[in-house]
């Protein structure tokens, strides 16, 4: 086997390997909201908005691992059941997104993404292995993080593209 050949092998066996962690996981933390009226999206929202008061829904979006778009949609269920508010925002054209006491109240009795799996996963691993996992991982996050804001960027990019002031198409 060539070089090449194993190295696209071992690459795809991390990403399956990665994928398969991850289902295990969004597996886990839907079944620990069964009958809680929540979906995971809509705890990991709450969580952003409290860890960053004002976001907006762009923000919201991508860190759901979205867009605006889903960030929107999100933000939206959790303002009907009284959970976020929207106000002003960084400008004047945006609104950030705020927790209710209400949210806050939720928020703090809902599970947990990881309530216990992350434990048993890891259960298996030394400290020092641990540790090791965690930093790799970040690595992983901090190129992930690079990429998506490379094709935001990108993207802000083409939808600003377009015909100059009195210039048709």
């Amino acid at each position: 086997m060539s070089a090449a050949r194993a190295l696209s092998r071992t690459i795809e066996t991390v990403a399956y390997q990665l994928d398969t962690v991850h289902c295990a996981m969004a597996r886990n933390f839907h079944h620990s909201l069964a009958g809680k009226g929540f979906r995971p999206k809509e705890v990991r929202a709450l969580a952003v908005v409290k860890e960053h008061p004002g976001c907006d829904q762009t923000t919201l979006g991508r860190a759901l691992v979205g867009n605006r778009s889903l960030g929107m949609k999100v933000a939206s269920r959790l303002e009907e059941k009284g959970l976020l508010v929207r106000q002003g925002g960084r400008d004047g054209r945006s609104k950030g997104l705020f927790l209710t006491s209400e949210g806050e109240r939720v928020l703090g009795e809902l599970p947990k993404p990881d309530t216990g799996l992350t434990a048993r996963m890891i259960s298996s691993l030394e400290p020092a292995e641990w540790e090791v996992l965690r930093d790799l991982l970040s690595k992983i996050q901090c190129t992930v993080n690079a990429d998506e804001e490379t094709l935001c960027l990108s993207s802000a990019v083409r939808v600003t593209r377009g015909p100059k002031r009195g210039q048709l198409n």
